[in-house]
Order: structure tokens, then C-alpha cells, then sequence
């Protein structure tokens, strides 16, 4: 359970640290699915959380440095993933479809973080289990 854990973290850190990257160098012209033309104030937002999203696969990586004192952090992150992926519903409630894999990003924001929360459960009741005995 650990180890599954601490892959996925890992995997969403470097996913959050390269897009983030992106975003922050690229602007709104780096977002999939760009099609020209765009609101400076809106490129102005996006750098800026951009750095937050980094952040956010910053503290997945740091979980999985220390996983046995920083393991309680773990529903947290999964809902803000969560979170994230309602956010995403909104806009698409507001203003339309984006590119595909936007909405792939969308799905996988509901799926991953339930995944998460099951097998943090497993571990929890895992060590729970092993520290009685």
C-alpha cells in the first residue's frame, strides 16, 4: 500500500511540477487545446497559478519523503485533486468543452483521488492491524 502510495504521489508531482513548468514559461499559449488570441489579465492568472499547482506536486513529493509522519496529509491532497477536477466541471458548465484532454484531465481529477483515499484506507487500517498485533 505504501509503495502504490507513494507512486502515484510521485507521479502527480512530477505531472504538476512539468505542467506547472509549462504554464509558467508558456502563458495561456501553452494550455492544450490554445486557439489563438487570449486576455492578457487571463495569462497574467495562469502564471501566477501555475506556481501553486507546483507547489501542490511539491507537497506530494515532500509526503513521500517522511511517508510514515507525513501519510496523514494524504486526504487532504486527495481533495483538493478532487476538488480541482469540480472546478473543472464548473467551467465546463459555464463556458463550454474545452480540448479533449482537458476533459481526460477533468476525469481523471474525479477517479485518481477516490483511488487514493481507498488505498490510503488500506494503509491506514494495514498499519493499524500490524501495530495491535
Amino acid at each position: 500500500m505504501e509503495n502504490a502510495l507513494k507512486i502515484i504521489l510521485r507521479l502527480i508531482a512530477l505531472v504538476a511540477f512539468l505542467t506547472g513548468a509549462n504554464i509558467l514559461v508558456g502563458g495561456a499559449s501553452a494550455v492544450p487545446g490554445y486557439e489563438g488570441g487570449f486576455d492578457v489579465s487571463v495569462d497574467n492568472e495562469l502564471r501566477f497559478f501555475s506556481i501553486f499547482w507546483m507547489a501542490y506536486g511539491g507537497l506530494c513529493f515532500w509526503v513521500t519523503n517522511n511517508f510514515s509522519q507525513r501519510a496523514s496529509l494524504i486526504p487532504f491532497i486527495a481533495l483538493v485533486f478532487f476538488i480541482g477536477g469540480l472546478a473543472r466541471l464548473v467551467s465546463v458548465v459555464a463556458q463550454g468543452e474545452p480540448s479533449i484532454i482537458l476533459v481526460g484531465a477533468m476525469i481523471l481529477e474525479w477517479l485518481l483521488p477516490v483511488l487514493i483515499y481507498f488505498i490510503y484506507r488500506k494503509y491506514v487500517n494495514l498499519t493499524l492491524t500490524v501495530a495491535i498485533d
